[in-house]
């Protein structure tokens, strides 16, 4: 099955386990088929991905297809604007994931059928998104021990590639996702380096789910050790960044927090002085040569020589400061028109 068919057939169960909700004593098989324009058969293989895909607890009575009240979640009830924020969180969630999501595609579909139009219909188009993405297997088998792991509090052994490939044994405490190159990270106990580090979970070539558990270390807080990272970087010693932003950028400076311990300052000159506290500037970095000639590095130093061995780079690759190399052609016209004048 293409991803393309696979989307679409999610459609269509979304839209099937629409019209149970809208009866609640039960369809046919015939009945869901005429409702869905589909074969018998076709509905009765549909009642079955139900069953195994979606989890409906079906019962049968007299020829019909009944769902379980409580799968409904009848005490659950969204306003508008709780319904608006799970709509932009799947928003977000397919913009990020570059792999097929089934765990979160189904979670969308649940919520979906209990959304009112055209909140629901959007929900659904996020769920479809998400099955067109190309699969990938492992990465699934991944991301199921890690977070099976990180739940159950079971140790996993992983396969890890950088520079070189090595395994270690981890307690799962955290996956946290990155805007910086959609990537998802997992915060663990390292047991070889005795402290807690992270790992981006597509380097990950193999996982073990262990049998052994353990507790958290003492004091561990993800919202603390990843307060100060500009992305996913480990903790270290604090640094402090200031940034200078041009007057044509000032305000699209000012209308973001890029970070929770920035400071804002206008200068008289309509420049933007930004502070922040960063636990490194490395990360950082790609951001700030986003910005361009806009925003000068004023501090810390290291950021400030990083950034100016970067331009000088470009200027040597884009030729900057030699003379336009000629347009193909164009001399060799130039020469033809040209007669010497006679002596």
């Amino acid at each position: 099955m293409s991803e393309f068919e696979k989307g679409d057939r999610i459609v269509r169960l979304l839209g099937e386990l629409r019209q149970f909700q809208a009866v609640p004593h039960g369809l046919s098989t015939r009945q869901l088929a005429e409702r869905m324009g589909i074969s018998q058969r076709q509905a009765q293989r549909d009642l079955k991905a139900l069953e195994e895909y979606l989890g409906v607890p079906f019962t049968t009575v007299d020829n019909r297809w009944v769902v379980d009240r409580r799968f409904w979640l009848a005490p659950l009830s969204f306003s508008l604007a709780e319904a608006m924020g799970l709509l932009l969180s799947s928003r977000l969630m397919l913009r990020h994931a570059e792999h097929a999501d089934e765990f979160t595609a189904s979670a969308y579909e649940k919520l979906a059928a209990i959304l009112p139009e055209p909140i629901r219909d959007s929900l659904a188009e996020a769920a479809r998104g998400l099955a067109r993405k190309p699969a990938d297997g492992r990465y699934t088998k991944i991301l199921t021990d890690l977070v099976a792991g990180w739940a159950e509090r079971r140790k996993v052994r992983i396969t890890y590639t950088t520079e070189r490939t090595f395994e270690r044994t981890v307690w799962p405490l955290f996956l946290e996702p990155s805007p910086l190159g959609h990537g998802i990270y997992l915060l663990a106990w390292d047991q070889k380096l005795e402290a807690v580090r992270s790992y981006r979970v597509e380097r990950m070539t193999e996982t073990r789910l262990l049998a052994e558990t353990f507790q958290p270390p003492m004091g561990f807080d993800a919202g603390r050790h990843l307060g100060q990272a500009w992305g996913i970087w480990s903790p270290g010693e604090p640094v402090e960044v200031e940034l200078l932003f041009a007057p044509a950028v000032a305000k699209r400076a000012q209308e973001t927090t890029w970070h929770p311990s920035q400071s804002l300052h206008q200068l008289p000159d309509g420049r933007v002085r930004m502070t922040l506290t960063v636990s490194s500037w490395l990360e950082l970095r790609h951001w700030v040569l986003g910005w361009g000639e806009t925003v000068e590095v004023v501090k810390p130093a290291e950021l400030r020589n990083s950034v100016r061995a970067a331009v000088a780079s470009l200027a040597r690759v884009y030729g900057i400061g030699q003379p336009p190399a000629p347009r193909p052609g164009r001399q060799q016209a130039s020469d033809a028109v040209r007669t010497p004048r006679p002596r």
